[in-house]
């Protein structure tokens, strides 16, 4: 009989325990995540995220900024594209770029972007022949921008500018402080490149406001052949010893620039002294003046700065060649660009002509530039 009883016991022990079991499964499942599938939850959950973003945007919705541009695989424009495309990112907006040719690629483009549906373009335009497409870009209600270069356009919204006349007295300072670091009372600041009338003018105003005690001269590039070109700027160099600064405004002569500088100091070694005014056979057209102050033709040491960030001009600047890079701001202006475009779809005032600085780089300065450079490189698959 006990031992009926005690099997009786167990028995109902078991059932207990495993309704209690039970209990326990069925309280615990409403904290468990939904049994409902993950993309059922997603159509219930999306319109009121949806309707919640456009009231952010206030009813706009994703905007499509484009860039018209013609892609002559340089670097300038392959930084503007990167300013554009890294910038657009950041404000998450759909970014396209319209590669096209001056003239009438350019109004295909147009027709190309429109038929997009692009809300804001931004068009990089140095040779000023965009102007009939900005403006029917404008007809059709389409904010415009140019970005870089000056332009006139009619319709435009806004133009971002790069400050040529703050980077010209910035530049001049920065040469003219580092001849005076050297103890120089006098010399001359040579401006070098195809073309340095435009350099020459605004370098030489802002020396005779600040630094009177040195002169700008300048030497335009005629031979086309690397070696040829070479020297005859060493020819120049070596005859002109006064030359204690250089600004070279072409950022692929660079490198000639270096090379005419170390070629001149050889021959100077190796002949001597030759005097500071040569015979007009020798330089046809480039009979330089004599020099006032002789003391300063006794070694040819120049300081660089070089206009430009490129692979071969940064490594001649840690190469301690190149004193200071120059930098033309094509990822600044973009990006400006860019975020005046996404302003301007916001419906805020901007400024119809905004400036960006051209930085002087230093050593201390010179990395963060150079992995902006580095960055474009890889988007764009440069070797």
């Amino acid at each position: 009989m006990k031992q009926k009883l005690a099997l009786i016991l167990a028995l109902l022990v078991i059932i207990m325990l495993a309704a209690c079991a039970k209990e326990e499964g069925t309280a615990a499942e409403p904290t468990t995540e939904s049994n409902l599938p993950t993309d059922d939850i997603a159509a219930e959950t999306a319109p009121e995220v949806l309707e919640k973003e456009d009231e952010e945007n206030d009813g706009s919705g994703i905007k499509l900024l484009g860039l018209i541009l013609h892609d002559d695989d340089s670097d300038r424009v392959r930084m503007t594209m990167y300013g554009f495309l890294h910038t657009a990112e950041n404000l998450s907006a759909a970014a396209k770029i319209y590669r096209a040719a001056p003239g009438v690629e350019t109004d295909a483009a147009l027709d190309m972007a429109i038929e997009d549906g692009v809300d804001a373009l931004l068009f990089f335009d140095p040779t000023r022949s965009c102007g009939s497409a900005i403006e029917r870009a404008a007809q059709n209600g389409i904010k415009t921008v140019v970005s870089y270069h000056e332009s006139d356009a009619k319709g435009l919204s806004a133009n971002i500018v790069a400050d040529s006349s703050e980077y010209y007295d910035e530049l001049a300072r920065g040469l003219a402080e580092r001849m005076v670091e050297r103890s120089l009372k006098s010399g001359k600041i040579l401006i070098y490149g195809r073309s340095t009338s435009e350099s020459f003018d605004a370098f030489s105003a802002s020396i005779a406001a600040s630094y009177p005690q040195f002169k700008v001269v300048s030497f335009n590039r005629t031979k086309t052949d690397v070696d040829a070109a070479v020297s005859e700027l060493a020819q120049y160099l070596l005859y002109n010893r006064d030359i204690k600064g250089m600004y070279v405004a072409d950022s692929d002569l660079a490198s000639i620039a270096i090379k005419a500088r170390s070629e001149a100091q050889k021959l100077f070694k190796a002949q001597g002294a030759p005097s500071p005014t040569p015979e007009p056979s020798l330089m046809p057209g480039q009979t330089p003046e004599p020099t006032p102050n002789p003391g300063l033709l006794t070694q040819i040491m120049i300081t660089v700065f070089c206009n430009g960030l490129s692979d071969d001009n940064y490594d001649l600047f840690i190469d301690n060649d190149i004193y200071a890079l120059c930098i033309e701001p094509y990822y600044e202006a973009a990006a400006e660009a860019t975020m005046t475009l996404d302003r301007l779809l916001r419906g805020e005032t901007v400024q119809t002509v905004s400036r960006v600085n051209r930085p002087i780089v230093y050593s201390e300065t010179a990395d963060k530039y150079k992995a902006v450079f580095e960055q474009m490189k890889v988007l764009f698959e440069v070797e």
